[in-house]
Parts: C-alpha cells; sequence; structure tokens
C-alpha cells in the first residue's frame, strides 16, 4: 500500500507534536535517509528494466555469436583430416 503525500505530511505533523521537531526529523531521516526526493519511481525502473533487457540481449546475442564460431572452427578442425583423407 503506497502512502501518498498527505498522509505522510499528517504523519510527520503528529510526530512532531508527540516528538517534537528534532527528535521527528531525526525518525523521518531513519525511515527515508536520503530523503523522499530519492525515492524510486515506476518511469525510473522501467528505464532501469529496458536498459537491462536490452544489455541481456546484447549479451545473449555476442554469446551466441562466440559459440556459432566456436563450433564451426571445431567442425572445420575435425572434418579436414577426414576430407583429406578421403580425397588423398
Amino acid at each position: 500500500m503506497a502512502i501518498d503525500e498527505i498522509e505522510r505530511t499528517a504523519l510527520v505533523n503528529q510526530l512532531i507534536t508527540t516528538l517534537g521537531e528534532e527528535p521527528a526529523a531525526t525518525l523521518m531521516k531513519c525511515v527515508l535517509p536520503d530523503g523522499a526526493d530519492r525515492v524510486a519511481t515506476k518511469d525510473d525502473i522501467a528505464a532501469v528494466e529496458e536498459r537491462m533487457r536490452a544489455y541481456v540481449d546484447s549479451a545473449i546475442a555476442k554469446q551466441t555469436r562466440t559459440m556459432m564460431l566456436s563450433m564451426t572452427g571445431i567442425m572445420v578442425a575435425l572434418l579436414t583430416p577426414l576430407y583429406a583423407g578421403l580425397l588423398g
């Protein structure tokens, strides 16, 4: 359940009333150490997801190329003597 700004402000005001300004500020820093402006949004998460997807796609394509070239090299190395023996 997400807390909106109105609920958060009401909580801060109640903390200030109950604890005083400095203890309330200290408690809120513990809850949100970097402040409310440092909380990730859905757009932030979507951007990270898009970058990760692009990175994984790129890594898989690179891995596939490497495996195919390696397998081609192995097949050439194994089959060359066989064909040389059959033709020679």
